[in-house]
């Protein structure tokens, strides 16, 4: 009788410590960013928060004096996103230079833009934003 509630005892604990650990990978996965790994692959969808910002002009080329600088999003890694609004409705028009924003949408990497309103600017693609928000 004795070695059938050992068994048990080992087996149930076994079994909660399975379910624990399992928790804890999944855990450790979800808050390593593995979501969005999964979403970039299913429909390519980013989103990036930074500063709402002036975007940067290419080596040599210089800034008419009465043209004002083209707005775009700086990213926390220092990288500068141009941004299409043209297939949004509801365009938040009270945002500011230096506003920080969260971008979402689909990039198109900078050698795929055939817009020549972004070609002077030093940018890593331009977003085709699907929603854009005042964040903190």
């Amino acid at each position: 009788m004795r070695n059938f509630d050992e068994r048990g005892f080992f087996r149930s604990n076994a079994i909660w410590l399975v379910v624990l650990v399992a928790l804890a990978v999944f855990g450790f996965l979800l808050f390593k960013g593995w979501d969005k790994i999964v979403n970039d692959e299913i429909d390519s969808m980013v989103t990036i928060t930074g500063k709402f910002s002036c975007l940067p002009l290419k080596d040599g080329i210089e800034t008419p004096a009465l043209e004002t600088c083209t707005l775009g999003v700086k990213s926390r890694d220092g990288l500068h996103y141009a941004l299409d609004i043209s297939r949004i409705q509801d365009v938040n028009s009270d945002l500011k230079a230096e506003d920080t924003i969260a971008v979402t949408g689909t990039i198109k990497p900078d050698s795929a833009v055939p817009v020549p309103e972004w070609a002077d600017y030093d940018i890593m693609g331009v977003v085709l934003v699907n929603t854009l928000l005042r964040t903190r």
